[in-house]
């Protein structure tokens, strides 16, 4: 048998060197096989229990070949922005389908050139698919389950969790601006002008442009308007052409209070006979031909030939027509930008309601850019420039009032002169006699009040003057004491004061400086705007819509923003962030898996978190064609794990993992394969010539 044995255990080593030569082949073969792993082949003796102490019995050599599949190859520099490799453990996860179903295998792959198939989809050079968990902008994942089922465990691989990576539905971005950040210095020299208004020039501006939430480029302008009160600042912005409502908002945290609000009614044509437009609740209509018969106010446009004239007239009707809109303060007007263009500011008298849905031409197509009602909100107290007592009625003999520490009293008897510039009111006349007693009374005792810093008006077409109308001071605020009227006043709209014994009249300004010139407060520091024609989602904090947008003036008390030095208006500098539509430019993929989409406006989102699969035994995955693998018994289940997490290699995007074969290496398993193979030949050829001579003996 031992000859015999040695014949079968040279065979065994034919077998063997043979399966050894069969891995260096495989092995030279892919050596720019991309994540290809080398195979070596170890031996192992097949032994023949041997009976006799004295007698060997051969047994010989079996091969056992392993994939060094846990061998970190090395990482080569990649000109495609869709290669990618794992620096460390773990295998992507791939699928032989674009769109897996139940029927087609996840596996595992290190090899990473991928690029996109004629879908879109990432697909490496072997033909598979990249998986990956889909996620919002923010980096989370997300389900790919159509009822949006939240994922409670990432640690699953299924079309329930995992996506096919597809770039060609990563459609275009727009960011709508939610900061702007302004450095200027205002002139400290800059004299106050009571005369210029919103309509009018004469006022420093910075102009700024911000994004809307479909991308569209708004154009505002920050007016600066010198305040009567020194170091202070009014700051004024009208709404951007095609947006119907702007307002500039305080700091105060969760209910901020309205500084300012300004409203557009902009013309695009004329309007047709019989279109009206409703303002506080009176109703303009327009009339181009003489027959109008009454019922709403007129505006006569029959002589005009223009839509400025058109806008025009209709500016005249509105404030002949309601007392709130008089001359006196401004709440409409022209606006700066154009003179087919109507601009309303609200200043602490009440909201402005207006409704252009019923503003059209000839043919039933509106006529101005706004086509919904909007409503221009009302100017906290605290920011107005007046405050404002309407009286309801006559005060009763006796009554008084104190303004700024001096007591007026009111006397219905009629012994008291009208107009004598003493304490005592005569209150034996109409309301509107008893204010103008009051007016002439407040401006002839007060020195400060001298001016146009008390005046009475018709509020909200009362029907006579019954308003009595307080600017504040240059410096310093002062009370008026109201609780000693029978009737207690109210505001125009009809809000009660807090306290009638310490009505404050004050203005807080926007911009406020110190001596030295640095800001000591901001009372800007939000702006809403509403109402875009083009569809645009208001910028209002509601959850559905875009956020408001936060106004930065700078620090207190550092010069990192608005300065008041010198004489000059100089502006420094204006940020934004936000961006016009963009579209996909490329990808970048972060060590942790994160797929972020580039775009051309230079916005970014995240897309995709690409997984990393780890097995506790990866050389015992089984190989399969296309440099892939599945799990089996031996290599234990897959774990999914966050790139650069734990175990799980780092990816790098730009880069592919090189095969693990030495070529030195296996030349020189080659010639010690080859010499062993003839060794197992030259056994077989002895045992052959030993087994003839023992047949020659016979």
């Amino acid at each position: 048998m031992s000859l015999f044995g040695a014949m079968f255990s040279g065979v065994s080593g034919l077998t063997a060197q043979s399966s050894a030569m069969g891995a260096v082949s495989d092995n030279i073969t892919n050596v720019s096989t991309i994540g290809y792993k080398s195979t070596d082949v170890h031996f192992q003796t097949l032994v023949t229990k041997q009976v006799s102490a004295t007698f060997y019995s051969a047994g010989g050599v079996q091969s056992k070949p392993r994939q060094r599949t846990e061998v970190q190859g090395l990482l080569q520099a990649s000109t495609s922005q869709t290669d990618i490799a794992i620096s460390g453990q773990g295998f992507f996860v791939v699928n032989e389908a674009a769109r897996p179903t139940i029927s087609n295998q996840y596996l595992y792959s290190r090899a990473g050139s991928f690029i996109m198939d004629s879908e879109g989809f990432l697909r490496n050079a072997q033909g598979y698919y990249l998986q990956a968990w889909p996620t919002d902008p923010a980096g989370n994942v997300i389900s790919t389950d159509p009822d949006n089922i939240p994922v409670s465990n990432q640690n699953i691989i299924s079309t329930d969790y995992l996506e096919t990576v597809n770039l060609s539905r990563v459609g275009g971005t727009a960011a709508a601006t939610s900061q702007i950040r302004i450095g200027a210095n205002l002139p400290d020299a800059d004299p106050y002008d009571p005369n210029v208004g919103m309509s009018q020039s004469g006022f420093q501006k910075t102009d700024v442009q911000f994004f809307d939430s479909l991308g569209n480029a708004n154009t505002i302008s920050f007016q600066y308007l010198k305040s009567p009160r020194e170091n202070s600042w009014d700051v004024v912005v009208e709404p951007p052409s095609g947006a119907s409502v702007l307002t500039l908002l305080d700091g105060t945290p969760v209910n901020p209070r309205v500084y300012g609000s300004q409203g557009l009614l902009e013309f695009t044509s004329r309007p047709a006979d019989g279109s009206t437009v409703v303002i506080d609740g009176i109703t303009y209509e327009f009339d181009d031909d003489g027959s109008f018969n009454g019922g709403n106010t007129q505006v006569d446009v029959s002589g005009n030939t223009t839509l400025a004239q058109d806008v025009s007239t209709l500016l005249a009707a509105i404030r002949a027509a309601d007392s709130d809109f008089d001359t006196s303060n401004n709440r409409v007007a022209l606006s700066s930008n154009s003179t087919t263009t109507l601009v309303f500011r609200e200043d602490g008298t009440d909201a402005i309601s207006v409704n252009p849905v019923g503003l059209l031409d000839a043919s039933g197509t509106p006529v101005t850019r706004q086509t919904s009602a909007i409503t221009i909100q009302k100017v906290h107290a605290d920011y107005a420039d007046t405050t404002q007592l309407q009286f309801a009625a006559n005060p009763s003999n006796g009554d008084t009032i104190v303004v700024n520490g001096n007591t007026y009293t009111f006397d219905t008897t009629g012994a008291e002169a009208a107009g004598d510039g003493d304490n005592t009111i005569d209150a034996s006349g109409t309301l509107a006699q008893t204010l103008a007693d009051l007016e002439a009374a407040i401006e002839a005792v007060d020195p400060e009040m001298s001016g146009d810093r008390v005046r009475v008006r018709e509020a909200s077409n009362s029907g006579g003057v019954d308003t009595l109308v307080l600017s504040s001071l240059p410096s310093g605020s002062y009370t008026v004491d109201a609780s000693g009227l029978t009737a207690a006043p109210t505001e125009p709209d009809g809000t009660a004061f807090a306290s009638l014994a310490a009505i404050t009249v004050d203005t807080q300004y926007a911009i406020n400086f110190d001596s030295g010139g640095m800001p000591s407060s901001f009372n800007v520091a939000q702006v809403e705007v509403l109402g875009f024609a083009s569809g645009a989602a208001d910028m209002d904090d509601d959850a559905a819509n875009s956020p408001r947008i936060d106004i930065d003036f700078g620090s207190i008390g550092e010069a990192d923003g608005m300065t008041q030095y010198g004489e000059d208006f100089t502006p420094v500098f204006i940020t934004q962030n936000g961006s016009q539509f963009g579209t996909f430019a490329g990808v970048t993929i972060t060590t942790d898996g994160l797929v972020t989409a580039l775009f051309d406006n230079g916005e970014t989102r995240i897309i995709y978190k690409i997984p990393v699969a780890t097995f506790i035994n990866p050389n015992a995955l089984e190989s399969r064609t296309g440099n892939v693998w599945n799990a089996t018994q031996a290599s234990g289940d897959f774990t999914l794990r966050v790139a650069d997490n734990g175990p799980a290699g780092q990816i790098a995007q730009g880069a592919l993992e090189a095969s693990t074969v030495d070529i030195g290496e296996e030349f020189t398993k080659m010639i010690v394969v080859q010499r062993a193979y003839s060794a197992s030949t030259k056994v077989i050829r002895t045992a052959d010539e030993m087994l003839e001579e023992l047949t020659r003996v016979k």
